[in-house]
């Protein structure tokens, strides 16, 4: 069996002398930053953004080519003029030191597209160089919940290089793979990032063939990791990729593959991986005995159409996930659908969205099948990180309509408002199995109906950047980790020092 913990270290090894000896790197927008996100929407709907917002992080340098040759309202734009000032002030801070405290009275339940405490005590110290051929970022952590013991972590933490158009990273950072506010079926930051590698694009330019230029600008990114030794199947490698491109000036589309293959017990040779990259791990059906499949798969597609619509900034959206194949193509799909507007009201603009999101898998097409999404037979713990979904933050077997407001005033505070009506869980049952020293999963114990409330708002305050929470439901939620109290209240303030 492959050693991936050496291989993983041997390959930041060589992947840092080619950084330092002539590779380069750019920056990019953190997974959870609301302002940027909500800036780049604003412009996409407007007609004035040509580039891609449908997987996060996103390169600065993907944003700047984005934004090249707009008109000039746009340029005028309050959006336009933030996206600038951020950029100028990303490319000043080659050094820097970010420091970040917070804490809630209990480990958050749910979480959505924006920064939050992942426990009671949430305490961050980071040492970032940005320069012109390489960036690297040294996180330490200490975080404290009742669930997940693993105080001390190194999340954050990546080194990256730049090879002529593609980027080359080792390490653990937030995705966001999707176009939801609130949740993503296929990867989104309600989990732990796994610590892994990757290659994408660092600038998605359109293709310069007149055979391929139609799909306009266009992204890949693939990816390797490990998953927690404390699981079904420990060790167990996350594997996949996603392509995104924009083939008219209002679409967006998005393709997602992503499956568990691996670990202790379960074989890593290179037939088994050619195996699970062919889907061919369907049980008997694909010639294997009950319990050997090479693979848990995952693989789907998701749209944002975005355009004025009575001349108001506008955008529909939708994703769907199939969990398992047939006929070498998704099936058994989860679904999540949205539409949010732009208006621009007072002193800032707004954003207003109804999201819609159902993970029993097939239960679109009127074939529900509970207990399948987000679940293996063989790889037991599903498709969760220290017993949070790598997914959607409502876990498998859920059914959710979230109404959502967002006001971004020129001063730079936030503030933003949900309310969510979900049934968690539905059929009730538990089908994921937890290692005895491994995290406890996040999910209703029996079907559940709940009400979820949010109020969130961020400022400046001493330097750097304040977000105070507070999200109440209108019973408590019993999680096979205990029961959640009915209200959490949480805080989180972030300052980066240049150095």
């Amino acid at each position: 069996m492959v050693d991936w913990a050496k291989w993983l270290k041997g390959s930041a090894a060589v992947a840092l002398v080619g950084w330092v000896s002539g590779a380069q790197a750019a920056p990019w927008v953190e997974t959870g930053d609301l302002r940027a996100r909500h800036h780049v929407e604003a412009l996409s709907a407007m007609g004035c953004f040509k580039g891609l917002t449908l997987t996060w992080p996103l390169n600065w340098s993907a944003i700047a080519v984005g934004m090249s040759g707009m008109p000039e309202e746009c340029r005028g734009s309050d959006h336009a003029a933030y996206l600038r000032a951020a950029m100028d002030q990303a490319k000043g801070q080659t050094r820097t030191a970010t420091l970040t405290l917070g804490g809630a009275n209990q480990e958050p339940l749910f979480s959505h597209f924006g920064s939050q405490p992942m426990g009671e005590a949430d305490a961050r110290m980071a040492v970032s160089y940005t320069g012109r051929r390489w960036a690297a970022n040294i996180e330490a952590q200490y975080i404290d919940n009742d669930r997940d013991g693993t105080e001390v972590r190194a999340d954050g933490s990546y080194v990256a290089g730049r090879f002529g158009n593609w980027q080359l990273g080792v390490g653990a950072i937030d995705r966001w793979w999707g176009p939801g506010w609130h949740s993503s079926l296929a990867w989104s930051s309600n989990a732990r990032p796994v610590a892994g590698f990757w290659v994408s694009r660092q600038t998605p330019y359109a293709p310069q063939s007149r055979w391929l230029n139609w799909i306009g600008p266009w992204d890949l990114q693939m990816f390797g990791g490990q998953l927690e030794q404390d699981r079904g199947i420990p060790d167990a490698k996350l594997l996949g990729g996603r392509l995104t491109l924009r083939p008219a000036s209002f679409l967006q589309i998005g393709f997602t593959r992503l499956f568990q293959w691996g670990g202790e017990g379960a074989s890593e040779s290179w037939s088994s991986l050619g195996d699970a990259i062919i889907g061919k791990d369907n049980g008997q059906t694909s010639g294997f005995d009950e319990g050997e499949d090479p693979s848990n798969q995952l693989a789907g597609f998701d749209f944002r159409a975005s355009f004025p619509l009575f001349g108001v900034p506008t955008s529909f959206y939708g994703q769907a996930m199939g969990e398992d194949e047939a006929g070498y193509m998704p099936s058994k799909y989860a679904t999540q659908f949205g539409f949010d507007f732009l208006t621009h009201m007072g002193k800032g603009s707004q954003r207003f969205f109804i999201e819609g999101a159902n993970t029993v898998a097939g239960d679109l097409f009127g074939n529900a099948r509970e207990g399948v999404m987000y679940e293996h037979s063989r790889y037991t713990s599903g498709f969760r990180y220290y017993g949070r979904n790598l997914a959607s933050t409502w876990e498998s077997d859920a059914k959710v309509a979230t109404l959502g407001v967002q006001q971004f005033f020129r001063s730079g505070v936030v503030f933003t408002a949900a309310l969510s009506s979900a049934t968690l869980n539905v059929d009730g049952g538990k089908r994921a199995q937890v290692h005895p020293d491994g995290a406890e999963i996040l999910q209703a114990v029996d079907e559940q109906d709940v009400i979820l409330g949010e109020l969130r708002l961020e400022h400046d305050f001493l330097g750097g950047r304040l977000t105070w929470a507070l999200a109440a439901t209108d019973d408590p939620v019993e999680t096979f980790a205990g029961e959640s109290e009915r209200l959490t209240a949480m805080a989180q303030w972030r300052r980066t020092f240049d150095w």
